[in-house]
Formats: C-alpha cells, structure tokens, sequence
C-alpha cells in the first residue's frame, strides 16, 4: 500500500536496529559429547527467536554425536498454548548445528515467557525450559481512504482471489529443511530510502462505500517511481512470480526453511519459478499493480507464515 503521511511528503529511512541478548547453556552431556544451546533471550514485537543447538564431541569419541527430534517453542508464562513453535533442522554448512528461528507476531502482547527445547543427543532425550521476554516496540497508526476500485479489490471475496490466498498460505507455512541459501544480512531491494509506510503499522482502511476495516501493514513500502530496480534481498529460490488480484505483480523467494521474502505491486517480472537467484540480482520492476494508491514497492519478510520486520534481517545475520 502507498500512502503519504501527513506530517512530510517525504519521509527518512529509519533503520531501527533490533534488541537483542543472547544466552547459552549446557543442555546435555553423554560420553561421547556435549550439546550446547545459544538463544535470544529477548527481542522485540516483529523480531524473532533464535535458537542454536551446537554438538560437541569429546576428543576421543570415533563420530560427531547428532540431534534428533529436537523441536522449540515458546509460552507465555501461566499459559500453555505457543504463540509460536517449530523443528531444529540441521545446517548444511555446520555440520555441528541445528537451528530453530521462531517468528513474534507484531500483535504479540509483550511479556514474559519460556523458551522450551526438547529432543534427543546421542541416544539421550532431553528437555529444558529457559526465560525469554518479548518486548515492546512502537508502531505508527494511519487511516487510509480507499476509492471505489480499490475497495473492490479489498472486498473481492471471489473464487479467484480466494484461490491466489489459499496458494500463497502454503507456500509461506511450508517448511523445507534442505532449502537453505541465504546465512548472511539481507539488503533492501531498491536503492531508495524513502519509505512511505512500515512495518506493524496499524491501518484502517475507509471504503468508497462507508465501511472499513482494520489490519497491521506486513512490510515496507518503498516510494519510487515506476520502474524502478527491485532487487533479491538474499540469495534464494524463487516459489512464485505471477499477477495476482490483491498485490499485482508479484515474486516470493525463499531464502531458508520456512523463510520467505515478498515483492508487491511490479509492473514487470524478470523472474520464473524455481529460478536460483544471488543478493542483489534483477528480479523485475516496480509499479502500482493490484491494490495501491500510487507507485511504490511493498518489501515483505515471512518466517513460519508470520510476517516479520525486514529491517531485522537487514541488521542481523540469519546465524
């Protein structure tokens, strides 16, 4: 979505760098080996949790010890159901390491909670629970008016729009341990500074008709003109590249096991599904295809189908 705040015409890219502290623990020891945990113990409303198991053999063991089943969650503390959860997958460059990154929600409510690992080392199970926070951050509020033909788009209840949701839902809650591309930072995918929306921002949208309705905005929107260079923001693979009712011209890459990156509103795709692309290469041009109120690029970041604030990735390294 593009729209001008009204307190500047153009407003400064803010980068805002994500809060984060790391602990560690020994999580179990057998002869062979010991199992070691480094996770984020705090991060903030549309950041994520990082979990690392690292094995380590003892000198005279004949093999590295392995992890099996291992799986993290986190949960609020006095509840039991977890706002967020998923596998430990093993990385192909660390043969040592498993990883689990787990998304917070933007509408998480902040608090105290425990972070829960459990599987299994070496024949050994294990299970252990840890103090983590989530911690509040501040989102801006804006109302957006939309005209007739884009109340419709937002209104589209029809089989086709119904259709392309469905599509893009299970491409971006699907999880694929082998599809591991990117470690490193990501980079915007313009050049541009100038953005004109932002993550979490909390919308309303006015309809042509009277009615409205609310949301948080998924990503960031770029202001540039059509036309404009729209880059890969991490090395990946390519899921989808199509026109789609609501976001128009659209790419979706992924990057690592349930880790997604969004491009919307193009007004051309150099791209193809199950294309391989680098950091910083072509994928097409901007636009205002779909719902939009003007030229711009919407920069979107999934992590488990929960959106995630791409200035996070930008900041800080994948592991």
């Amino acid at each position: 979505m593009f729209k001008f705040y009204k307190k500047s015409l153009a407003l400064l890219f803010i980068f805002s760098l994500s809060f984060c502290v790391f602990a560690e623990d020994l999580v179990c020891k057998t002869k062979n080996g010991s199992l070691y945990i480094s996770y984020t113990a705090s991060a903030r409303q549309g950041d994520i949790f990082s979990i690392k198991l690292i094995a380590k053999k003892e000198p005279r063991a004949n093999a590295l010890c392995k992890v099996s089943d291992a799986k993290a969650s986190i949960v609020r503390v006095g509840y039991t159901k977890s706002p967020a959860s998923g596998d430990c997958y093993a990385l192909k460059d660390k043969t040592d390491t498993y990883l689990c990154l787990l998304p917070i929600d933007s509408m998480l409510k902040p608090g105290d909670f425990n972070l829960k690992v459990s599987g299994n080392f070496d024949g050994v199970d294990f299970s252990k629970e840890y103090p983590v926070s989530v911690l509040e951050k501040d989102f801006l509020s804006e109302t957006i008016e939309l005209n007739a033909s884009n109340t419709a788009i937002k209104t589209n209840t029809s089989e086709k729009r119904m259709a392309q949701i469905d599509k893009l839902n299970k491409i971006l809650f699907s999880v694929n341990k082998d599809a591991q591309y990117a470690a490193g930072t990501f980079k915007p995918p313009v050049t541009s500074t100038r953005r004109t929306a932002f993550f979490g921002d909390r919308r309303v949208y006015a309809y042509s008709n009277g009615k409205n309705s609310t949301s948080a905005h998924y990503g960031h929107d770029y202001g540039v003109p059509t036309g404009t260079v729209v880059s890969a923001c991490a090395d990946g693979k390519v899921v989808m590249a199509e026109d789609r009712i609501s976001t128009g011209w659209s790419v979706v890459i992924e990057h690592m096991p349930g880790l997604y990156s969004l491009y919307y509103h193009m007004s051309k795709l150099e791209v193809e599904v199950g294309q391989s692309v680098k950091q910083g290469e072509r994928l097409g041009l901007s636009g205002s295809t779909g719902l939009a109120t003007g030229p711009h690029l919407h920069w979107e970041v999934r992590l488990l189908g929960v959106a995630i604030d791409p200035d996070f990735f930008v900041a800080n390294k994948l592991y």
